[in-house]
């Protein structure tokens, strides 16, 4: 980093470059912030809560515990614009607004719910678990948010300084698991819903009704991405192990255009290819499949060059959105996404571009395992495989042990969802923030690292990216 302040010092790197290095940097010293909490009790004393310590905090007793929700918080999810505001979604049911910027740099802080909404406090309000939470990504300040619940609706609420407040409600008739609305600036304000009903379901904005649906999958539809490059273009990942590219322009089965196959390396080859063996296949293929066990999240690089997909067979895997390739990007034996009978969207957080050094593109994924949660969260560079960090849940009793008095369906190292702040003015200017199922929001902030660095985690990145170097030299000998 001192070369970096030097080359800035001489004007021989440009502010953009500078930023790049420094955010890179950062990012790969996010740690634990124990000290920052959140609580929706209204009635709690802000000193009582603030004059404890994180361990004694954590080891109280059930009723003496700060929670940002009263079951586990579900989903997460912060605006676009200036990252100020977060909303968080519970199996309570209720939904939370939360003020991000009261803290400052303080690492001992309680957040307090700016806004809240549940069915004791309006009519409307959903009547089960929370599944998925987004904020409409059009408006500098935040006014508007989406909901799906197990109640079988899609709802949009209006934001106020002191209320969130449904506004419109859709009947879906079925069980939501997933939403996504585009934000592109060219998008047509569809939101895509994926449901327990096969087609991927699309709801008009402007209309209020829903447009019909996009046939292809053979079961439950668990996660759905808008491609951030071209606003027609939609991912979702499925029960029946695919994932499938729609062009939402075209009618009835002529949606789907692609299927990732997991089998293949190659991708789909265009007319003209630059080899003579290359053939042509077919793009979308009724018998691909992406992963060997129920695909439960798929989201896109920044720049639209990439998906990255997760599986209940406890594999990532990258492809490349161009060609639908495979890039056999392996990310280790430690990788875990249990089966269960309880179905949820569970997608890696990729690093938006703009903060990592080109090529250097780097995801986070919080490992689930349905027996022994371990509260951990594995950051991975997404081209190489590269282990780069772990990040552990402070304070927990490891192994198959439990807190006392709590439900091992409510566990503080069950990670449910991540959201990322890239743009905070906490100081370091870098956040993140992970939904648990003991109804506690956790935080992670970048940190000087205090010490030596880990030797151990530096030899098995060295020996990775040795054994990746090899496998590419015999890779390009068979095709070569």
């Amino acid at each position: 980093m001192n070369s970096y302040l030097l080359s800035r010092a001489l004007g021989s790197i440009s502010p953009s470059t500078f930023h790049v290095a420094q955010t890179s940097r950062l990012i790969q010293h996010l740690e634990p912030a124990p000290g920052i909490r959140f609580s929706s009790r209204k009635d709690t004393p802000a000193g009582r809560a603030e004059n404890r310590s994180p361990a004694a905090e954590i080891h109280s007793g059930l009723d003496d515990e700060v929670f940002a929700h009263k079951a586990g918080v579900n989903v997460l999810a912060i605006d676009q614009y200036e990252g100020r505001y977060m909303v968080s979604g519970g199996a309570d049911p209720s939904v939370h607004l939360w003020d991000l910027e009261t803290r400052g740099s303080d690492l001992n802080h309680m957040h307090r719910s700016a806004a809240s909404v549940n069915k004791a406090s309006h009519e409307d309000a959903h009547t089960r678990a929370i599944t998925s939470i987004s904020i409409y990504p059009f408006d500098p300040t935040p006014s508007t948010i989406l909901t799906t619940s197990y109640d079988g609706t899609l709802k949009l609420s209006a934001l106020a300084p002191s209320a969130i407040t449904p506004v419109h409600t859709f009947n879906l008739d079925c069980t939501p698991y997933t939403h996504s609305l585009s934000s592109n600036p060219a998008s047509p304000l569809l939101i895509a819903v994926g449901t327990s009903e096969k087609p991927v379901r699309l709801l008009d904005l402007r209309s209020g009704l829903s447009t019909h649906g996009l046939p292809g999958h053979d079961s439950s539809v668990l996660s759905v991405s808008w491609a951030p490059h071209q606003p027609h273009i939609l991912a979702s990942a499925s029960a029946d192990n695919r994932v499938i590219l729609f062009d939402i322009r075209r009618g009835g089965h002529n949606s789907a255009i692609a299927a990732l196959d997991m089998d293949d390396a190659v991708g789909h080859v265009r007319p003209g290819g630059t080899r003579a063996s290359d053939e042509s296949r077919p793009a979308f293929s009724p018998h691909a499949r992406a992963h060997n066990g129920a695909v439960t999240g798929v989201r896109w690089t920044s720049n639209g060059s990439h998906l990255v997909t997760a599986g209940q067979d406890a594999r990532i895997r990258v492809w490349n959105a161009g060609t639908g390739a495979n890039t056999l990007v392996h990310f280790g034996p430690r990788v875990r996404n249990s089966a269960t009978a309880h179905l949820a969207e569970r997608a890696p957080l990729v690093v938006p571009k703009g903060m990592v050094m080109p090529g250097q593109d780097t995801f986070l994924w919080p490992n689930f395992n349905d027996r022994d949660d371990r509260g951990e969260i594995f950051m991975f560079d997404l081209h190489e495989g590269t282990f780069i960090k772990l990040l552990r849940v402070p304070g927990l009793m490891t192994g198959r042990q439990q807190f006392q008095g709590r439900s091992s369906a409510l566990s503080a190292a069950r990670i449910n969802s991540l959201a990322w702040r890239g743009n905070g003015a906490s100081g370091e200017g870098l956040e993140m923030f992970s939904a648990h199922g003991d109804g506690t929001i956790r935080t992670w902030v970048s940190r000087e690292p205090e010490g030596e660095p880990d030797e151990a985690e530096e030899a098995e990145r060295a020996d990775r990216k040795r054994k990746r170097d090899v496998l590419d030299e015999i890779y390009r000998g068979f095709i070569g």
